[in-house]
């Protein structure tokens, strides 16, 4: 059906079929829209996810959730501010497994949006103090994909750790940090820890399956050991509240 739908124009049309139908003005009123793609296995259940999502993103008017086959879900939001408020709070996960949104302008077909992108904070560990910046953190977090600054940068500072948000590419392997010139033959590693992060794989540190999905781990038939896993739960950060001063200039 989806083939038929695409190639209509090569088909000999009867009249009745050729007859062109003006829909112009049955269209919806303005929607603004969101595709997801859910990482997980599990068939999706619409009101499950409507149910979980609602009160986490508090929009100002009601939404819909629609599938879209092969656990992609369309949310149809009434203003753009809402699809704001949900972007700006990624990363969103469903299940502990992790949910990628994107712009959706309806005329794409969907299974051809990628799916690729989610922003993280991600913060950077093991600098000294004199390092402890802005322009450190975004530095570093250009390293690892396209940074965002923040209107208040603030919220780039933690105790004794910065912290940048970045959108990173999902179907690479998460960064776990970098090896340093700090200058004077003085050589070292930042470690980077990514905020809510959901399930991913510790064998190979991919978003996108969890470690019994992994190729490495189903070649291995389950002989690999935990020693052997690259990644670990050092890569996940406790949760910053920038709301709580670490800091207080006097």
């Amino acid at each position: 059906m989806e083939d038929l739908t695409r190639d209509w124009k090569k088909l000999s049309l009867t009249e009745k079929e050729g007859d062109k139908l003006d829909l112009s003005k049955h269209k919806k009123s303005q929607v603004f829209v969101l595709a997801a793609k859910f990482f997980t296995r599990r068939s999706l259940n619409v009101e499950a996810v409507a149910k979980t999502f609602r009160p986490l993103w508090r929009t100002r008017k009601a939404f819909e959730v629609s599938e879209a086959g092969d656990n992609r879900l369309l949310f149809a939001f009434q203003t753009a501010e809402d699809v704001e408020k949900v972007l700006m709070g990624e990363p969103w996960s469903f299940d502990r497994h992790l949910v990628v949104f994107q712009r959706y302008d309806l005329s794409t077909p969907i299974e051809d949006l990628a799916f690729d992108k989610v922003a993280f904070w991600v913060q950077i560990h093991n600098l000294p103090y004199s390092l402890l910046t802005a322009e450190v953190a975004m530095r570093l977090g250009e390293s690892v994909g396209a940074v965002t600054t923040p209107n208040d940068l603030t919220e780039m500072r933690g105790a004794n750790f910065i912290r940048v948000r970045v959108t990173i590419d999902i179907l690479q392997p998460l960064c776990r940090g970098r090896r340093v010139d700090f200058g004077e033959d003085n050589e070292g590693w930042v470690s980077f820890q990514y905020e809510r992060l959901p399930n991913f794989c510790y064998w190979c540190g991919h978003l996108t399956h969890d470690d019994k999905e992994c190729v490495l781990w189903l070649q291995s038939k389950g002989t690999l050991l935990v020693q052997d896993q690259q990644f670990g739960l050092w890569i996940r950060a406790s949760q910053f509240n920038p709301a709580k001063k670490s800091i207080v200039d006097v």
